[in-house]
């Protein structure tokens, strides 16, 4: 199976897709083709058809590029592993750097996204604005059935004004950089162990009372963490809307901050920027010595749930749950961690031991439909996709449904607030404790 960087040419593009036989097992598990049956929409359309997309010129073909979830289920079941996520991303980096990016893209990955504080500043005016938005469009983080709590995920969504019918949680009035300090050392001392959290945008400006439940089980297990400050957007909804230059500036940021940090592990509890760190950022490389440094920092990431799924054994289960006694919980596996980052075992096992018959698997492990700017540009869709996974929380009947990516969360609350779904979506952290 090939693998490109940020220096590959077209023509392996080229050759990476021509490697397609045609045999149209992408479409079965392609979540877009089962919503939008378009051929040129599957990575068979794509291969098919490369060197027109090469040439593309018209608003339609571009459009159609952007059609795709990246969630990687068509790279998972190709028989001669073709990494069509790939092909994707380069050739949309080819569309940006032939025609140029939008200007919105352009305010929001340039000018916002790749400044930690600039961003900060901006999500304060919206956590304003957001009061005068209807209470409707709002979601509450608490019961779905009680929305009198409002409580959105991303800058770029906010300021789209493409509201639509959206269900959005609100901006945080506190930050998690505000709640929490820079060093979260462990209560007692129960190890060595010290870790570096790569927060994410999301949980930082939206969600943090994800990122305390991290923090929180960390320290129990006798882990100090450390939360670096100037760390900022891991970049990778820049990166698969073809800025790759901006992409690239903000990943040797994080690296230079991360680097700098003493430290055993970096933690990650938002499966996108988990997916960046090891699999992105690598790939941005411009020499060799940084591509040595980004596979340095890769070889250091983990997701919460495998690192606290390995931490802290004893004869006994080490984790229980916090939530309320015969709390039925279900679980949504995003694609950025099953098939980019390959963990899938660890978030199901922890949550079969902790809740046993609480736990309710769903029927169908399938993408939510969020996909980042999939979700801004192609809401219709993104909704029929999702509409789906709310059908089939609502047949578990479950009290909350736990994942591990705030962009899932996002989708997965508008849909059952939409679709009159009771019940709360949290991250896995948030559901558990340590037994002590």
């Amino acid at each position: 199976m090939s693998r490109f960087s940020n220096n590959s040419t077209m023509q392996e593009c080229l050759r990476e897709s021509t490697r397609c036989i045609g045999c149209g097992t992408c479409l079965v598990s392609c979540p877009v083709y089962a919503q939008e049956p378009c051929e040129e929409l599957t990575a068979r359309g794509r291969n098919q058809h490369i060197f027109d997309l090469l040439e593309a010129k018209d608003d339609e073909a571009k459009k159609d590029l952007f059609k795709c979830l990246l969630c990687g289920r068509c790279t998972m079941v190709c028989p001669r592993g073709i990494r069509n996520d790939i092909v994707v991303e380069r050739l949309r980096e080819l569309q940006v750097k032939r025609d140029g990016l939008p200007k919105a893209k352009s305010l929001v990955f340039r000018h916002l996204l790749s400044n930690r504080k600039t961003m900060a500043k901006a999500i304060r005016l919206a956590a304003q604005a957001q009061k005068l938005l209807p209470a409707e469009k709002v979601v509450a983080l608490g019961v779905a059935s009680d929305p009198s709590k409002p409580t959105v995920r991303h800058l770029p969504l906010f300021f789209s004004g493409l509201m639509k019918d959206r269900r959005l949680p609100a901006v945080a009035s506190e930050f998690l950089f505000e709640k929490l300090p820079e060093v979260n050392p462990a209560p007692v001392a129960k190890s060595k162990i010290r870790v570096a959290y790569f927060v994410g945008c999301a949980t930082e400006f939206v969600l943090p009372a994800s990122g305390e439940a991290i923090v929180r089980v960390l320290n129990e297990v006798g882990v100090d963490v450390v939360i670096p400050k100037e760390q900022g957007c891991c970049g990778l909804a820049v990166h698969v809307n073809g800025d790759i230059e901006t992409a690239t500036a903000m990943a040797l940021h994080n690296l230079k901050v991360l680097e700098q940090v003493e430290c055993d592990y970096i933690i990650t509890s938002c499966a996108t920027c988990g997916s960046a760190l090891r699999d992105i950022w690598p790939r941005l490389a411009r020499t060799p010595e940084e591509k040595k440094r980004f596979e340095a920092l890769a070889a250091k990431v983990r997701d919460a749930s495998e690192f606290i799924l390995s931490f802290g054994f004893t004869d006994v289960f080490p984790y229980k749950p916090i939530l309320p006694r015969g709390t039925t919980v279900t679980w949504h596996e995003p694609c950025h961690l099953g098939r980019h980052q390959h963990v899938s075992r660890e978030p199901l096992t922890i949550l079969r031991r902790t809740f046993g018959k609480d736990f309710h698997e769903l029927k169908e492990t399938r993408c939510c439909g969020f996909g980042g700017s999939f979700n801004v540009y192609n809401y219709d869709l993104s909704k029929k996709i999702g509409r789906i996974k709310a059908d089939n929380i609502r047949e578990t009947g479950v009290d909350y449904v736990i994942s591990a990516c705030p962009g899932c969360q996002i989708q997965i609350m508008d849909q059952m607030a939409q679709h009159g779904i009771p019940g709360r979506v949290i991250h896995l952290a948030e559901a558990i404790t340590f037994r002590g």
